[in-house]
């Protein structure tokens, strides 16, 4: 009898430890690398994916099994009055189920960005297939030109991007947007990405970065150039380093690159008008010296650490000034002032925080030091002569 109840315990164990009932078998999936969301003249959205092709990934060249030409990937959209209704479309004639859960990077066409990203961007972030971690950028024109484009070095362009991304220092999540949507007192901005020509000029397109976009709430402002945002890395919650070309005359210069770096935002309000004063700390090295300025003279490293203030400055008055006009706060200036005068933000500027934004002052300071200078002090193509 006792044999009998063991055997009969075991059996309903294995019972419900076998088998998967709800499994899903890679065979079965179409795993999405990439999505990209564009407006369309007639106000409906158009939804693009990239998807790999699984039988052309062991090729070096690809295959595709007579369905994707010389490329590892397949890139689908449909139009719909909705994202949800234009994933509807797609899956319609998708012998595969479509999966999220491995996409990388989200897209957003110019027109989209300009009319406003928070509806497309629910669905987004609604269902849990969906990541949060994955990065969005926008670009000039439609979305789609970069899921279609081929660059060189990866086989799939949304890998591309997110390496981008990644380097690039501006890096911007789903969980990022939303949470600049949704807190008074800063504004989103994205990356800005375009597929180019490559040099010299071949079939494929490659991916470059080109600039940020800055938005006032979900709307789409203006597209900086990088230079006109120098400052703008300073003040990235992670700091990555960026180089910076220093020029001393006509045709002496040298490329200095900001290793560390980091602002300090503090508010004052003075008869009800609101002046911010900006920190600036920087730590420097010398990568590049076309010049033949000797580093190994104090006199010249603080000549050097002055001219690298001037430019440091001059970058995040542009970047100030940019603020005011385009009254877009993508610095976060507007929770500075919210944390140091809680009461006042409440009952005054929340609510109409970037029409005050041209009414405010600041000051700028900052302060730079040239931490390494390589293995030499001189150029060391130049001769004796020419320090002389």
């Amino acid at each position: 009898m006792k044999t009998v109840t063991r055997l009969l315990i075991v059996a309903v164990c294995m019972f419900l430890v076998s088998g998967c009932w709800d499994r899903r078998e890679v065979n079965d999936m179409a795993i999405v690398i990439a999505m990209a969301m564009d407006k369309e003249p007639d106000g409906r959205y158009r939804l693009s994916i990239q998807v790999p092709l699984v039988s052309s990934l062991g090729a070096q060249s690809g295959g595709g099994g007579g369905t994707s030409g010389d490329k590892s990937y397949y890139v689908d959209s449909a139009v719909g009055r909705t994202i949800r209704e234009a994933n509807g479309l797609i899956q319609s004639r998708m012998s595969r189920e479509i999966y999220y859960s491995h996409h990388r990077m989200i897209v957003i066409g110019e027109e989209l960005a300009k009319d406003g990203m928070s509806d497309v961007l629910d669905i987004v972030a609604r269902f849990p297939e969906n990541r949060l971690t994955a990065y969005i950028v926008m670009t000039k024109g439609k979305a789609i030109e970069l899921l279609t484009a081929q660059p060189q070095f990866e086989r799939f362009s949304g890998e591309a991007m997110r390496e981008l991304v990644k380097m690039g220092g501006i890096k911007v999540t789903l969980k990022d947007v939303a949470q600049m949507l949704g807190t008074p007192g800063v504004d989103a901005i994205l990356p800005v990405l375009a597929a180019v020509e490559s040099h010299p000029k071949g079939k494929s397109k490659e991916i470059q970065a080109t600039g940020v976009g800055l938005f006032r709430h979900d709307k789409l402002v203006t597209i900086a150039k990088p230079k006109e945002l120098l400052g703008l890395r300073l003040f990235q919650r992670d700091f990555t380093p960026f180089s910076i070309v220093l020029p001393l005359t006509k045709h002496e210069r040298l490329t200095i690159t900001l290793s560390k770096g980091r602002a300090k935002i503090k508010p004052v309000i003075r008869k009800g008008h609101i002046h911010f004063k900006i920190d600036l700390y920087a730590s420097a090295v010398v990568v590049e010296n076309l010049s033949n300025l000797d580093l190994e003279g104090e006199k010249n490293i603080r000549m050097l650490q002055a001219k690298l203030v001037e430019q440091i400055n001059n970058g995040v008055n542009r970047m100030m000034q940019t603020i005011q006009k385009k009254q877009s706060d993508f610095i976060g200036l507007g929770i500075s002032l919210s944390r140091n005068y809680p009461r006042e933000w409440r009952d005054r500027y929340r609510s109409r925080w970037n029409e005050e934004l041209p009414k405010i002052t600041y000051e700028i300071r900052s302060k730079v030091i040239i931490s390494n200078f390589g293995q030499t002090t001189k150029n060391i193509t130049k001769g004796e002569d020419d320090h002389e």
